[in-house]
């Protein structure tokens, strides 16, 4: 059963969920620009943004220059990782590969 919620802290939770859906909004905008990084991303994540932690993995190489649908799709399985993951979710093998592919930084 869902607990009932006041209409003070409906609106409160609308309102935080507005603000995370703008700054993930913000952090697309900027990986389509090229002012981020994935590396940025996922080092944003690790430091307790709730905004980059709980962006999906295929939106951020989605945001990316160049990267489409398909492309995003084939990068996701070569590297194994699930369509459903979140940024805060992935593991260090998954996160060094990524950084790797898109960045192109060896570790």
């Amino acid at each position: 059963m869902l607990p009932e919620l006041t209409k003070e802290q409906r609106l409160a939770n609308l309102d935080k969920s507005m603000a995370l859906r703008k700054a993930r909004a913000e952090l697309r905008k900027q990986l389509g620009k090229g002012a981020m990084t994935v590396t940025d991303v996922i080092s944003l994540a690790h430091g307790g943004d709730q905004a980059a932690k709980g962006m999906r993995v295929k939106q951020v190489i989605n945001a990316l220059p160049n990267y489409g649908f398909s492309r995003t799709q084939s990068l996701m399985k070569e590297l194994h990782i699930a369509d459903n993951r979140r940024v805060g979710g992935l593991g260090a093998n998954q996160v060094r590969a990524l950084v790797e592919k898109l960045d192109g930084v060896e570790s």
